[in-house]
Parts: structure tokens; sequence; C-alpha cells
């Protein structure tokens, strides 16, 4: 496991533990966040930092897979909430320069059952 990696993992045992504040060190003071499916920029960590500080309700992280190239990390991780019994799938990509994490690009997915029609006509299997 490379340092980014280990950052990467580390950042997101600070967002599992609720701790947001402790994550800045972690990242570039003018980090970009990019989360696509709501066309939606926090400009800074700041921003990061008080978009999960404000979040409604207690998130829990399991991450799922980190890989890494070069200079970017993705990693692969389940959202839930204990009291809401919900469930998503981030998948991000962050960015790093000097050591730093300087960009993330994250896309959200709902833990959803599938159409029915698939499963009438015998396409997927439930795993």
């Amino acid at each position: 496991m490379n340092e980014q990696e280990k950052a990467v993992r580390e950042f997101w045992r600070i967002f599992d533990e609720a701790r947001y504040d402790d994550v800045r060190p972690l990242l570039h003071p003018d980090c970009p966040v990019y989360w696509p499916n709501t066309r939606e920029l926090f400009r800074g960590s700041k921003k990061l930092i008080d978009v999960n500080k404000y979040y409604p309700g207690r998130w829990y992280i399991e991450v799922v897979d980190v890989i890494s190239k070069d200079d970017t990390v993705v990693s692969v991780v389940r959202v839930y909430s204990k009291e809401k019994k919900e469930s998503f799938y981030a998948t991000s990509f962050f960015k790093f320069k000097d050591g730093l994490i300087a960009e993330i690009t994250e896309y959200w997915g709902e833990i959803t059952e599938p159409p029915a029609w698939r499963v009438t006509e015998g396409l997927s299997e439930r795993y």
C-alpha cells in the first residue's frame, strides 16, 4: 500500500468516525470536490468539511476497495445509516499534489431493488 492509498483510507476512517475537521491535514486547502450526480462543486477543504458536518443524520463508512495508479487513487465505499437503514455506494477519484489530496470527484449510487422486468425475464441474479 502506497502513501496515497494510506491517505485515502485515513480520509475514510476520519469520516466514519465523524471527525470531519481532522481531515484538513490530508487536503490541499483549495481542493475542489465534484459531485457529478447533483452537479455540485465544493470549492476548498472548508466547504467539504462543512457539507459533511451539516449533512443530516449519522453516517458510517465501510471501505470496499482502494486502488491507485500514478497520482490518482480510486476508492469504493458503502455509506450507511444505522438509524434509517439507508445505504449508498460512492466511487471516488482522489488526485494528489505534493502529497495532499488536491481534487476529489465522487459518484453516488443508491442501493435499490432491481427493476421487476429484469428479474421476471431471468436476466439478473441477486448476490
